[in-house]
């Protein structure tokens, strides 16, 4: 297909310029006018150009290559030697040159378009420079031209089609620039090209199919651009392609089969695109590959290489996929040349037990799948293994002696799996291990005192387990430590003074165990220590002063332990970024030399006993984010010279004994998540300038002296969760706007002398969860039906206030309410039958209101008077008096019969019985035996009496109910 035509204007300029001026005629004697002027654009720092004077001969000057005998210039190389300036267009003088070679340099400006005028150039080498500008189209005008590398500079624009003219071209570099859209078909011309080379560009489109036509292409590289579509079949033609590198593009699809053609493919990479599908099969035809990644894809189906055909394989990365099944047994059936196989990130799951026959690997990563069972004792069947990989997976068992016979291992990684049992002793023969990392199981007993003899370690991590016991005393031994990481642990004792012994240590982390005692003064010798973190302990006693000659510290976290004395010993570095010493026992002043950490991001000293004023030099470190000073014993003003801290998200100085005024400045702190000044003594209005602070979550000023009313500028607050302004001297209304802020879940303003009603506006506040407390003010007014719609409310406190009127049904809409405080109101009426359930201290102090749980309601919906219900109690008590009588009479009766009969019949008087009832004496009608029982029947006269008395009990008992009834 024929290239794109050079612009013929451009042409004919070019070749007018080569056949009329006289300077272009090859002679020697020209040469030396064009090499000065190409040098008189160049800076020469190393002097390599001293030699060329028009003075001397040609031929001899450096990096001049002349024809033997003729003295024409055949070859210009000045590669390499720190030259910086501008390639002169005067460079096309030297119309005889074949070979230019300017590369690594630090030459600026633009390829100069002359170039084109060179026609014998075989050779341009201009790469790793600082090249800018485009391509210029004029190089397709080299029509011998066989090696063009001008890559690795600020080139920018398209890939001119001309270079498709350079018919004799082989090597074509242009990666690592800037280059953009799509690659130009017309390369596909290039018959001789044997490298394509164009890597880390922002090239788009597909690959052109015309590319097919470079049967003599080795290597074809354009990883690092945005490159799409599928990787088309054809590439399968390309036979004697040995280097395919397509990683880091947006391709998408299958892998095509044909590659599985490409006998003589080494090199396969796509990493990085957007492939699914399977492995094909066909890729075990490529005898000659040595290395295959198809990581970071989206790669299905099993693991389908198999080594039995791929012997000169050497290294397989299939991590960062949607693999599933189990490791094959056919990876390494025989003899096998893996060195290094990466699996991480799949969904493989089953045992490892498969990666023992691969005898000659280096590294395995297996890491973030799914393996369960052992780390089988076999595993030292791998004796070449320098790096092994098995975490996030869910292994179980003891880690086995046997892994100590790996001589060569540098790297075991095992963290966050489900390994139990001890760190075997044995551990102690891997002298070349170097990183050890078991975080994150369940490991327990000891660290082995031989872990000491692991003397090339440089880091150990075994965050997040059981170990107990002490941390080995000759933990010294270990010279080349960098990282030792035993955080949460169940570690106990002091920590060992040889561990000073260990001058490359720069992280240290012992937190979250049960370690006492003093820092060791051999602290001192750790100066290379950056990060140490030895939070929630029991260490104790002052701190070494020699650790303030620990000069590269940059994160310090001793908190929740028993340090005590000054804190200057810790500040000896410039370099701090985060200081923490919340809950120890210093004491003193805030030292004015922490400020010398200008980079310092947290400082706190929360929960100390530091006394005096805060430091006004605390306003020069600038990048601070969180300023935690509460719970010690500070005084003084708020000094104005933290306004300069305008990164501030957290500052707390809260259970103090500040005072003065709140600062207006603290509205220009545009980023502060959290102001709590809670617990002091300061005075005057809360400033209306604290509404510009937009990113505020938490705003408390409770437990001060303010005065004044609530700024309405407060509504502007739009992201607040927590406000807690109670236990002041507040006056005045609770502001509506405070509606605006619409993710409040905490709301206190009890304990102030707030007036007016409850704003209905507060029943916006849907976000209400944790307390809506307004207790203890000075509030009138009906509660508002609205505070119904706050439906996550858990604690509603409206105590202590005026309030009347009924309580509104609408809060039976709290369903998650559970503290409700109502009293000392001027609430009346009936307590709603679902609110029935909190205790009547939660609604004591209303006189008005009635209803369960408080006594009940009269007739007209009121509490009963005093009086009435004295009266219905001493009713009740005659009644149930009379009715005990009346009884006491019966009995009395009762008795008396019952001795008259048996007088008679001890007499033998008793009658004659008739019939089945065995009636006796049935004329009178006074007494009935029916067996052995006796019933006493009344008489007229009794019958009147107790029918009387038994009107009149139930009148008594009909009205007490009547009564009741309207309760």
């Amino acid at each position: 297909m024929a290239a794109m035509a050079i612009p013929l204007a451009l042409l004919l300029s070019l070749l007018v310029g080569i056949l009329l001026a006289p300077e272009c005629v090859a002679t020697p004697d020209m040469a030396p006018a064009t090499l000065l002027q190409v040098k008189s654009d160049l800076i020469d720092p190393q002097g390599i150009l001293s030699g060329w004077s028009p003075e001397a001969d040609v031929c001899p000057w450096h990096g001049v290559s002349c024809l033997p005998g003729e003295g024409i210039v055949t070859g210009l190389n000045l590669s390499g030697y720190g030259l910086s300036g501008t390639i002169s267009p005067a460079i096309s003088g030297l119309i005889s040159v074949e070979f230019i070679d300017l590369s690594s340099n630090s030459l600026t400006g633009p390829i100069p378009q002359e170039l084109g005028m060179l026609q014998n150039l075989k050779t341009l080498l201009l790469y790793s420079n600082s090249l800018v500008g485009t391509i210029p189209p004029e190089l397709g005008l080299l029509g011998n031209l066989k090696v063009l590398r001008i890559g690795d500079n600020r080139l920018h624009g398209e890939i001119p089609p001309q270079l498709g003219n350079c018919t004799e071209l082989e090597t074509m570099g242009l990666a690592y620039c800037q280059l953009s859209g799509a690659i130009p078909y017309q390369i596909g011309n290039l018959k001789n090209l044997q490298q394509l080379v164009l890597d880390n560009n922002t090239l788009t489109g597909s690959i052109p199919e015309q590319l097919g036509g470079c049967a003599n292409l080795r290597t074809l590289s354009a990883s690092d651009n945005r490159l799409g579509g599928i990787i088309p079949s054809f590439i399968g033609s390309l036979s004697v392609l040995q280097s395919l590198n397509l990683a880091n593009n947006q391709f998408s699809g299958v892998i095509p089969a044909d590659i599985g053609k490409l006998s003589s493919l080494t090199y396969l990479n796509l990493l990085g695109n957007r492939l699914t599908g399977t492995i094909p099969e066909e890729l075990n035809q490529l005898s000659q590959l040595q290395v295959l990644d198809l990581s970071k894809n989206n790669i299905s189906g099993v693991i389908s290489i198999s080594t039995s055909q791929l012997k000169n394989l050497k290294y397989l990365v299939l991590s960062d996929n949607v693999l599933d099944g189990t490791i094959p047994g056919g990876l390494c059936p025989g003899n096998s040349s893996l060195e290094s196989l990466f699996l991480a990130g799949n969904n493989l799951e089953g045992g490892i037990e498969g990666l023992l026959n691969c005898i000659s690997l280096r590294s395995i990563d297996a890491s973030n799948n799914s393996f369960t069972g052992k780390i089988p004792s076999e595993i030292d069947r791998l004796s070449n293994l320098v790096d092994l990989v098995l975490h996030n997976n869910s292994l179980t068992g003891v880690v086995p002696p046997q892994i100590s016979n790996l001589s060569n291992l540098e790297m075991l990684s095992l963290y966050h799996n489900g390994l139990t049992g001890v760190l075997p002793p044995e551990i102690g023969r891997l002298q070349r291990l170097k990183v050890l990392f078991l975080y994150e199981n369940q490991m327990s007993g000891t660290i082995p005192d031989e872990i000491t003899d692991c003397t090339s370690l440089e880091e150990v991590d075994f965050f997040g387990n059981h170990f107990h016991g002490t941390i080995p005393a000759k933990i010294g031994n270990l010279k080349s430590l960098t990282v030792l990481q035993l955080r949460q642990n169940d570690l106990s004792g002091s920590i060992p003074a040889s561990l000073g012994e260990c001058r490359r240590l720069q992280a240290l982390a012992l937190a979250d165990n049960r370690l006492s005692g003093a820092l060791p003064d051999t602290f001192r010798l750790l100066t290379e220590m950056s990060i140490i973190t030895l939070y929630n302990n029991s260490l104790e006693g002052p701190l070494p002063e020699a650790l303030f000659e620990l000069k590269n510290l940059t994160v310090i976290n001793i908190s929740h332990n028993r340090f005590s004395g000054s804190v200057v010993p810790l500040l000896g570095s410039s370099s701090l970024s985060v200081l923490v010493l919340t809950d120890n026992n210093f004491s003193g002043v805030i030292p004015t030399a922490v400020t010398r950490s200008r980079n310092m991001v947290r400082l706190q000293l929360a929960g100390n006993r530091l006394t005096g004023a805060i430091p006004a030099e605390l306003g020069s470190l600038t990048q601070l984010k969180m300023l935690d000073l509460s719970s010690n014993n500070l005084s003084g003003d708020i000094p104005a010279q933290l306004s300069n801290c305008l990164q501030l998200t957290h500052l707390n100085l809260e259970r103090n004994s500040l005072t003065g005024a709140v600062p207006s400045w603290l509205g220009g702190l545009r980023f502060l998540g959290e102001l709590d000044l809670s617990s002091n003594a300061l005075t005057g209005v809360i400033p209306v300038e604290l509404g510009n602070c937009s990113s505020l979550l938490k705003l408390s000023l409770s437990g001060n002296r303010l005065s004044g009313s609530i700024p309405q500028e407060i509504g502007r607050l739009t992201s607040l969760n927590v406000l807690n302004l109670q236990k002041n001297s507040l006056t005045g209304i609770i502001p509506p706007t405070l509606r605006r802020c619409n993710k409040l879940y905490e709301l206190r303003l009890s304990e102030n002398s707030l007036e007016g009603p409850i704003p209905m506006e507060l029943g916006q506040l849907s976000e209400l969860q944790v307390m809506l407390d307004l207790s203890r003010n000075r509030l009138s007014g009906q509660i508002p039906t609205s505070l119904g719609n706050l439906v996550k409310l858990e604690r509603l406190n409206l105590s202590s206030n005026q309030l009347h009127g009924q309580i509104p049904t609408s809060l039976l809409q709290l369903t998650s309410l559970n503290r409700l405080n109502l009293s000392y109101n001027l609430l009346s009426g009936v307590i709603p039958a679902m609110l029935s359930s909190f205790p009547a201290a939660s609604y004591a102090g209303n006189g008005e209101l009635c209803g369960a749980p408080l006594p009940t309601c009269g007739a007209n919906g009121r509490r009963l008077a005093s009086a009435t219900v004295s009266g219905i109690v001493a009713a009740i008590a005659i009644v149930s008096a009379t009715v005990c009588m009346a009884l006491l009479y019966i009995m009395l009766r009762m008795w008396s019969n019952w001795r008259e009969v048996s007088v008679s019949s001890s007499d033998g008087e008793e009658p004659e019985a008739h019939g089945k009832g065995g009636k006796c004496c049935a004329g009178d009608g006074k007494y009935w035996k029916v067996g052995s029982g006796l019933v006493v029947a009344p008489s007229m006269e009794e019958k009147y009496s107790s029918a009387s008395e038994s009107s009149v009990l139930h009148g008594k008992l009909t009205e007490a109910s009547a009564i009741n009834s309207k309760g």
